[in-house]
């Protein structure tokens, strides 16, 4: 069952709930009815909730297509970070992967608690968008930690208009693993496609200020 389903699911039963504790109370003796009254109120917001929830993530499932990607299930990848995390834990929502410019790239929201991103991101427990990004070659470790650091030794971290764009923040806190980078952002709102993509260029122009990604065409003179 895909998250958008259940978010569908999750707003039926509780909305189903809430207006059956709203009948019940016209029945039941007042200090009890108040009661009921305050648990379908809490219910009927958690539907409406849910709601809101459902038709983001439909409206991110049909831009996702448009781009040419796909959904794929948070467990049937291994996620770069998931042997860097040095304490807390994180949980991909639920995620879409396609080519784009030429990349592989895999984006969508992941929940963290615990400062399991810690650097990359200033809360220790929130959630966010997530970009990975398959590069071409396998590269050296490196990364860009927040407030500004960078980690590593590779003189690809020494190129003054990635530093400048790391420092305005034009680029997000990043990480390179072998033959991927990643990327994780914190949201409170629920991942949109303007969002997604804002996150995903921010994460292609990691690729190219750092030179990673394919080899650029020759042009003839």
């Amino acid at each position: 069952m895909s998250v958008e389903v259940r978010a569908w699911v999750s707003a039926g039963w509780t909305g189903a709930v809430a207006a059956l504790l709203a009948v019940g109370s016209l029945t039941l003796l007042d200090a009890v009815a108040e009661c009921t009254v305050v648990l379908a109120l809490g219910f009927l917001a958690y539907s409406i909730r849910s709601v809101f929830r459902a038709r983001s993530l439909r409206a991110m499932s049909r831009w996702a297509t448009a781009m040419g990607c796909f959904p794929v299930g948070p467990a049937a990848l291994a996620w770069p970070w998931q042997n860097l995390q040095l304490q807390g834990s994180s949980r991909v929502r639920y995620a879409w992967s396609g080519d784009i410019e030429g990349l592989p790239v895999t984006f969508g929201e992941v929940q963290w608690s615990g400062g399991a991103f810690s650097g990359a991101v200033v809360d220790r427990d929130g959630k966010g968008s997530f970009v990975v990004v398959g590069l071409p070659q396998t590269q050296p470790p490196m990364a860009a930690r927040l407030p500004y650091k960078f980690i590593g030794d590779s003189p690809r971290l020494e190129q003054p208009a990635l530093r400048h764009a790391f420092r305005i923040m034009e680029i997000p806190p990043f990480t390179v693993r072998d033959t991927e980078l990643f990327t994780v952002e914190a949201r409170d709102e629920a991942l949109d496609p303007g969002s997604a993509y804002r996150a995903i260029q921010r994460a292609l122009l990691v690729v190219r200020l750092l030179d990673v990604g394919p080899d650029r065409p020759q042009v003839a003179a």
